[in-house]
C-alpha cells in the first residue's frame, strides 16, 4: 500500500500534466518551458544538495551497484543489437536510438521523484545519471554516427559532439560539484539553517512535481497519429525489453553475480524498471528517424512502468532497511 500510494501520486501528476495540456490550460510550448526549468535549475539544485549531504550510502557498496547496472546494460544492449540489427534489419542509426529508447532509463524526470518518495532522496540515482550520460549516451551517439566516419574529420566531429553532450549536462556538473564540496565539508555549507541552503532546498522541492507535470504535458504535445501498424510489433517488443526484461536481468546480475541485497538490490531493480528516457524523442527528431515510433515507445513504457514499479516494491521494498 505504501508503494501503491506513492506511485499513484506520482503518476497522477503525469496524468495531470497530460490533462492540462489536453484541455488547453497550458500554453503551447509550456511543457518545454517546464522541462527546461526542471533540467537546468530544479534538478541540478536537488542533485547538488543530495550529493552534498548524503551520507547513508557510507558503508554501502555503491561500486558494486553501479557495476551490476553496467553489466546488466551490456547484456541488454547485446540483445537489442541482435534483435534490431540482425532480425529486424534496422540501420545503425535506429539501433543507436534503440540503445537510448530501450536500453536506458528515465532518470531525471521519473526515477528522481520515485526514489525521493520511496527512499527519501535520490542519492542512488546520481551515479546512474553520470554513467548513463557520460558512457551510455556517448556509445549510442558513436553507433549513430558510424555511417558518417567515412567523411573527413568525422571522428573528431564525433568526439566534439560526445564531449559537448557530457559537459553541457547540468545534472553531471551539479553532481560533481556537490561531491567535490562535500569532500571539503565547510561547516556553514552543510548547515540547513544557512540561508543559501534553505533557498536551494525551496527550489529543490519543486523538481519532482514539476518534472512529472512536464513529462505528462509532453505526451500530449508530442502526440502521434494512429497509423503505425507496421511498427506495432517493434513498439510491443520495446516495452517488453524495457519494462520486463531489463529489471529481470538486473535482478539476476545483482543478486547472483554481485551479491546485492536489501537497499542496493531494490534500487537496482527499481532504476531498471524506469521507462524510456525523455530525450528519446529529442534524439529521434535530431536524427529524423521514426519520431512517432520512438515517442510511442516512450509513452507506452511510462504507462507500463507503473505496474512494474509496484510489483518490484511489493516483492523487494519490505527487505529494505
Amino acid at each position: 500500500m505504501l508503494s501503491l500510494n506513492a506511485t499513484l501520486s506520482i503518476f497522477a501528476l503525469i496524468l495531470l500534466g497530460c490533462l492540462l495540456s489536453l484541455a488547453g490550460l497550458m500554453r503551447r510550448g509550456a511543457d518545454e518551458i517546464l522541462s527546461d526549468y526542471v533540467f537546468y535549475v530544479a534538478l541540478p539544485v536537488e542533485i547538488f544538495l543530495t550529493t552534498l549531504k548524503s551520507d547513508y550510502t557510507l558503508g554501502v557498496n555503491v561500486n558494486a551497484y553501479v557495476q551490476a547496472y553496467s553489466v546488466g546494460i551490456f547484456i541488454l544492449w547485446v540483445l537489442i543489437f541482435i534483435v534490431h540489427r540482425i532480425f529486424l534489419k534496422k540501420s545503425l542509426t535506429e539501433v543507436g536510438l534503440s540503445f537510448i529508447a530501450v536500453g536506458q532509463t528515465n532518470t531525471a524526470f521519473l526515477a528522481v521523484p520515485i526514489f525521493i518518495v520511496l527512499l527519501g532522496d535520490s542519492a542512488l540515482v546520481v551515479p546512474i545519471i553520470i554513467f548513463q550520460s557520460v558512457v551510455l549516451t556517448g556509445v549510442a551517439i558513436l553507433v549513430m554516427e558510424i555511417s558518417s566516419f567515412s567523411k573527413t574529420g568525422s571522428v573528431s566531429a564525433f568526439l566534439r559532439k560526445a564531449l559537448w553532450v557530457v559537459f553541457k549536462n547540468p545534472l553531471i556538473i551539479s553532481a560533481l560539484a556537490g561531491s567535490l564540496i562535500s569532500q571539503i565539508k565547510p561547516s556553514h555549507i552543510v548547515d540547513t539553517d544557512f540561508f543559501v541552503i534553505k533557498s536551494m532546498e525551496g527550489i529543490a522541492t519543486t523538481a519532482a512535481p514539476i518534472a512529472l507535470i512536464a513529462l505528462g504535458a509532453s505526451f500530449y504535445t508530442g502526440r502521434v497519429a494512429s497509423t503505425l501498424k507496421n511498427d506495432s510489433h517493434e513498439i510491443v517488443m520495446g516495452v517488453l525489453i524495457k519494462n520486463f526484461l531489463h529489471p529481470a536481468i538486473s535482478f539476476v546480475v545483482g543478486q547472483y553475480f554481485f551479491g546485492l541485497s536489501g537497499l542496493l538490490l531494490f534500487a537496482l531493480i527499481l532504476i531498471s524498471a524506469m521507462p524510456s528516457p525523455k530525450n528519446t524523442f529529442i534524439f529521434a527528431q535530431t536524427y529524423a528517424v521514426s519520431v512517432q515510433k520512438f515517442n510511442l515507445i516512450l509513452l507506452a513504457t511510462t504507462g507500463v512502468s507503473f505496474f512494474v514499479v509496484n510489483v518490484a516494491c511489493y516483492f523487494f521494498l519490505p527487505y529494505v532497511e
